[in-house]
C-alpha cells in the first residue's frame, strides 16, 4: 500500500510517499481503508523528534474511512461501513490502518468524510476535558482559551450542547467565528489585560477553565478565581498552582464518546471547521502550514 513515512527526524521535507506493508488486524482490531486523515500539531511534534519508536514510521493519529472486509463483524462493523477513529498517534497517513474496535465509531450521517477525519483527537480531548475533568453541567459558566483553534472550537460547541455559558478568548479576527460557535462573550487574548477582562465578566474570576494552548496558561491562571479548576492537555510548568487547581490530562481514544457526539453533528448542534484539505502527496505543505500556525485543523485524502 502507499503511505507517508518518516525515515528520519526533521522538517516537513522528511515526509515521503512510500510503499509499506498493509497492516494485518490483530485481536479486537478492525481493518479500515483510509479515505482521509487528520493533520494536527501532534504530527509535527512527532516528526520533529518526539516519536520514540522505530524508524521509519507512518504518521497520523486520526482517520475517516470504510471498514475493509469482515474484521469488524464481531464489533458490529460491516464491510464498507463509514467509520472514524483515533487508533493512536501514528499509522493513519496510509491507504489502510488497523484500529481497536472500541477506539472508533460510525461516521454520523451529518458529517462529511473529509471533515470527520479532523474530529477524533481534538473532539475527544475537548469532550473529556469538559465532562470527565471539569464536570460541566447545565447553567455552569466555563472559560475556554484559544477558542478558535482545533481543540477550542470543539470545546465551545460541546459546552453549549451541555448547557453551559461560554466565555472565550481568541484573536480579534476570530471573534465572529467564536461567537457563531456559541460563546456568549469573546475576549481578545492578544491584549495584556485580557485576564482582567475575564475577571470582570465572570464576577471576580472564572471557576471552571479549559486552557487549550500553551501561550494562554499564565493568563488563564490570572483570569481564574480562587480555588478554580483549570483543565488542560498542555503539559508544562503551571503558574499560581497554590491558588488554583491545575488538572492536566491527555485525550483518550474512546469510540463510545464519538458515538455520544453523533446526534450533535446530525442535529446541526456541532460542526468541524477544516481550514485546508490536501492530497496525501502534499502532506509536506500541510505540515508546513500547521507549523506556521496558520491552521489548527486540516485533512489529507487519497487522490482518486
Amino acid at each position: 500500500m502507499r503511505a507517508i513515512t518518516v525515515g528520519k527526524f526533521g522538517g516537513p521535507e522528511v515526509l515521503q510517499v512510500s510503499e509499506a506493508a498493509r497492516p494485518v488486524p490483530g485481536p479486537g482490531e478492525v481493518l479500515v481503508r483510509v479515505l482521509a486523515a487528520g493533520v494536527g500539531p501532534w504530527d509535527a511534534y512527532l516528526r520533529g523528534g518526539g516519536w520514540t519508536g522505530a524508524l521509519p514510521y507512518v504518521p497520523g493519529g486520526e482517520f475517516a474511512g470504510v471498514v475493509d472486509g469482515d474484521s469488524g463483524d464481531d464489533a458490529g462493523f460491516d464491510d464498507g461501513t463509514p467509520v472514524y477513529g483515533y487508533p493512536g498517534l501514528t499509522g493513519c497517513y496510509a491507504q489502510y490502518v488497523t484500529c481497536q474496535a472500541e477506539q472508533m465509531a460510525p461516521i454520523p450521517a451529518g458529517l462529511p468524510v473529509t471533515d470527520a477525519a479532523g474530529v477524533p483527537i481534538n473532539g475527544l480531548t475537548a469532550q473529556q476535558g469538559l465532562t470527565d475533568v471539569l464536570g460541566i453541567s447545565r447553567s455552569d459558566q466555563v472559560l475556554i482559551t484559544a477558542a478558535a483553534g482545533g481543540l477550542g472550537h470543539f470545546a465551545v460547541q460541546i459546552a453549549r450542547v451541555l448547557g453551559a455559558s461560554v466565555v472565550a478568548t481568541a484573536s480579534p479576527q476570530h471573534h465572529e467565528f467564536v461567537h457563531h460557535l456559541g460563546a456568549a462573550v469573546v475576549i481578545d487574548h492578544t491584549q495584556p489585560s485580557w485576564p482582567d477582562q475575564v475577571r470582570d465578566v465572570t464576577g471576580g474570576g472564572a471557576r471552571l477553565v479549559l486552557t487549550c494552548a500553551a501561550p494562554t496558561l499564565v493568563g488563564a491562571a490570572r483570569a481564574a478565581g480562587d480555588g478554580a479548576t483549570i483543565a488542560t492537555p498542555v503539559h508544562a510548568d503551571y503558574p499560581d498552582a497554590q491558588r488554583v487547581s491545575w488538572r492536566p490530562y491527555n485525550g483518550q481514544p474512546r469510540g463510545s464518546q464519538l458515538i455520544r457526539m453523533a446526534p450533535w453533528f446530525d442535529d446541526g448542534l456541532m460542526s468541524v471547521t477544516v481550514e485546508a484539505r490536501y492530497y496525501y502527496e502534499n502532506a509536506v505543505q500541510a505540515h508546513r502550514r500547521v507549523e506556521e500556525g496558520q491552521i489548527g485543523r486540516a485533512s489529507c485524502r487519497e487522490r482518486v
